[in-house]
Protein backbone atom coordinates (compact mmCIF):
# COMPACT_ATOMS: atom_id res chain seq x y z
CA UNK A 1 0.00 0.00 0.00
CA UNK A 2 1.17 3.53 -0.74
CA UNK A 3 1.98 5.85 2.09
CA UNK A 4 -0.59 8.55 2.74
CA UNK A 5 0.77 12.05 2.06
CA UNK A 6 -0.33 14.56 4.71
CA UNK A 7 -0.12 18.34 4.27
CA UNK A 8 -0.63 20.23 7.52
CA UNK A 9 -2.15 23.69 7.22
CA UNK A 10 -1.91 26.69 9.52
CA UNK A 11 -3.92 29.79 8.65
CA UNK A 12 -4.57 28.51 5.09
CA UNK A 13 -0.88 28.01 4.29
CA UNK A 14 0.96 24.71 4.11
CA UNK A 15 3.16 24.33 7.19
CA UNK A 16 4.46 20.74 7.10
CA UNK A 17 4.35 17.75 4.79
CA UNK A 18 5.04 14.11 5.62
CA UNK A 19 3.93 10.55 4.83
CA UNK A 20 2.18 8.04 7.08
CA UNK A 21 1.82 4.31 6.53
CA UNK A 22 -1.81 3.48 7.31
CA UNK A 23 -0.95 -0.18 7.77
CA UNK A 24 1.56 0.58 10.55
CA UNK A 25 -0.45 3.42 12.17
CA UNK A 26 2.36 4.97 14.19
CA UNK A 27 1.32 6.57 17.48
CA UNK A 28 3.80 9.44 17.05
CA UNK A 29 5.64 11.08 14.16
CA UNK A 30 8.43 13.66 14.26
CA UNK A 31 8.02 16.06 11.35
CA UNK A 32 11.24 17.22 9.72
CA UNK A 33 12.66 19.89 9.45
CA UNK A 34 10.47 21.60 12.08
CA UNK A 35 10.98 18.82 14.65
CA UNK A 36 7.32 18.94 15.74
CA UNK A 37 6.00 15.77 17.37
CA UNK A 38 2.50 14.72 16.31
CA UNK A 39 0.39 12.15 18.16
CA UNK A 40 -2.45 10.23 16.52
CA UNK A 41 -5.63 8.54 17.75
CA UNK A 42 -6.11 5.91 15.05
CA UNK A 43 -9.03 4.12 16.72
CA UNK A 44 -11.32 7.14 16.36
CA UNK A 45 -10.23 8.24 12.89
CA UNK A 46 -9.74 5.09 10.76
CA UNK A 47 -12.45 2.55 9.96
CA UNK A 48 -12.06 -1.25 9.82
CA UNK A 49 -11.14 -1.19 6.12
CA UNK A 50 -8.20 1.19 6.75
CA UNK A 51 -9.85 4.32 5.34
CA UNK A 52 -9.99 7.67 7.08
CA UNK A 53 -13.34 8.68 8.51
CA UNK A 54 -12.17 11.79 10.39
CA UNK A 55 -9.13 14.06 10.56
CA UNK A 56 -6.24 12.42 12.43
CA UNK A 57 -5.33 15.77 14.05
CA UNK A 58 -8.55 17.50 15.12
CA UNK A 59 -11.16 14.72 14.66
CA UNK A 60 -13.28 16.97 12.40
CA UNK A 61 -15.21 15.75 9.38
CA UNK A 62 -13.55 15.45 6.00
CA UNK A 63 -14.68 16.29 2.49
CA UNK A 64 -13.56 15.03 -0.91
CA UNK A 65 -11.75 17.44 -3.23
CA UNK A 66 -10.29 17.05 -6.68
CA UNK A 67 -6.60 17.89 -6.83
CA UNK A 68 -5.63 19.02 -10.28
CA UNK A 69 -1.91 18.75 -11.12
CA UNK A 70 0.05 21.98 -11.42
CA UNK A 71 0.43 21.45 -15.17
CA UNK A 72 -3.28 22.26 -15.61
CA UNK A 73 -2.51 25.98 -15.69
CA UNK A 74 0.14 25.49 -18.38
CA UNK A 75 -2.31 23.55 -20.55
CA UNK A 76 -4.90 26.32 -20.19
CA UNK A 77 -2.33 28.94 -21.24
CA UNK A 78 -1.27 26.78 -24.21
CA UNK A 79 -4.87 26.38 -25.36
CA UNK A 80 -5.50 30.12 -25.04
CA UNK A 81 -2.26 31.00 -26.88
CA UNK A 82 -3.08 28.51 -29.65
CA UNK A 83 -6.55 29.96 -30.04
CA UNK A 84 -5.19 33.52 -30.27
CA UNK A 85 -2.49 32.46 -32.77
CA UNK A 86 -5.13 30.76 -34.90
CA UNK A 87 -7.45 33.77 -34.88
CA UNK A 88 -4.62 36.18 -35.73
CA UNK A 89 -3.55 33.91 -38.57
CA UNK A 90 -0.07 33.02 -37.35
CA UNK A 91 -0.74 29.30 -37.73
CA UNK A 92 -1.97 27.37 -40.74
CA UNK A 93 -5.07 25.24 -40.44
CA UNK A 94 -3.16 21.95 -40.11
CA UNK A 95 -0.66 23.35 -37.66
CA UNK A 96 -3.49 24.78 -35.59
CA UNK A 97 -5.40 21.50 -35.69
CA UNK A 98 -2.31 19.53 -34.64
CA UNK A 99 -1.56 21.91 -31.78
CA UNK A 100 -5.14 21.76 -30.51
CA UNK A 101 -5.13 17.94 -30.67
CA UNK A 102 -1.96 17.90 -28.53
CA UNK A 103 -3.51 20.31 -26.01
CA UNK A 104 -6.71 18.23 -25.95
CA UNK A 105 -4.68 15.05 -25.32
CA UNK A 106 -2.86 16.79 -22.44
CA UNK A 107 -6.17 17.95 -20.99
CA UNK A 108 -7.67 14.45 -21.14
CA UNK A 109 -4.51 12.98 -19.57
CA UNK A 110 -4.80 15.46 -16.70
CA UNK A 111 -8.40 14.43 -16.06
CA UNK A 112 -7.48 10.74 -16.14
CA UNK A 113 -4.59 11.12 -13.69
CA UNK A 114 -6.44 13.48 -11.36
CA UNK A 115 -6.59 11.92 -7.91
CA UNK A 116 -9.12 13.04 -5.32
CA UNK A 117 -7.96 13.92 -1.83
CA UNK A 118 -9.58 14.39 1.55
CA UNK A 119 -9.55 17.78 3.27
CA UNK A 120 -10.44 18.53 6.88
CA UNK A 121 -13.20 21.07 7.53
CA UNK A 122 -11.65 22.03 10.87
CA UNK A 123 -7.91 22.46 10.37
CA UNK A 124 -7.62 22.30 6.57
CA UNK A 125 -5.17 19.37 6.58
CA UNK A 126 -5.05 17.53 3.24
CA UNK A 127 -4.70 13.77 2.86
CA UNK A 128 -3.46 12.43 -0.48
CA UNK A 129 -2.69 8.90 -1.76
CA UNK A 130 -5.21 7.30 0.56
CA UNK A 131 -8.23 5.14 -0.17
CA UNK A 132 -11.39 7.22 0.06
CA UNK A 133 -14.66 5.81 1.35
CA UNK A 134 -17.61 6.31 -1.01
CA UNK A 135 -19.66 8.25 1.57
CA UNK A 136 -17.42 11.33 1.36
CA UNK A 137 -18.89 14.12 -0.73
CA UNK A 138 -17.65 17.52 -1.83
CA UNK A 139 -17.41 20.64 0.30
CA UNK A 140 -20.63 21.60 2.10
CA UNK A 141 -21.04 25.22 3.21
CA UNK A 142 -23.47 24.37 6.02
CA UNK A 143 -21.23 21.64 7.45
CA UNK A 144 -18.19 23.94 7.29
CA UNK A 145 -20.07 26.64 9.22
CA UNK A 146 -21.23 24.11 11.84
CA UNK A 147 -17.68 22.91 12.43
CA UNK A 148 -16.29 26.45 12.50
CA UNK A 149 -18.86 27.42 15.17
CA UNK A 150 -18.09 24.32 17.26
CA UNK A 151 -14.34 25.01 17.15
CA UNK A 152 -14.69 28.71 18.11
Amino acid sequence: MLDMLVELRQEDTKSDRFTVDLDERPAKIVVNPSGNELFFDWDATVDDSGRLRQCIFCNSDLFRERAFPQITGIVIVLAFAGGIAGVVGLLTTWTMLSAMVVVLALDIAILLFDRPRLVCYGCGTRFKNTPIAPHFSGWDQQRAEQIKRSIS
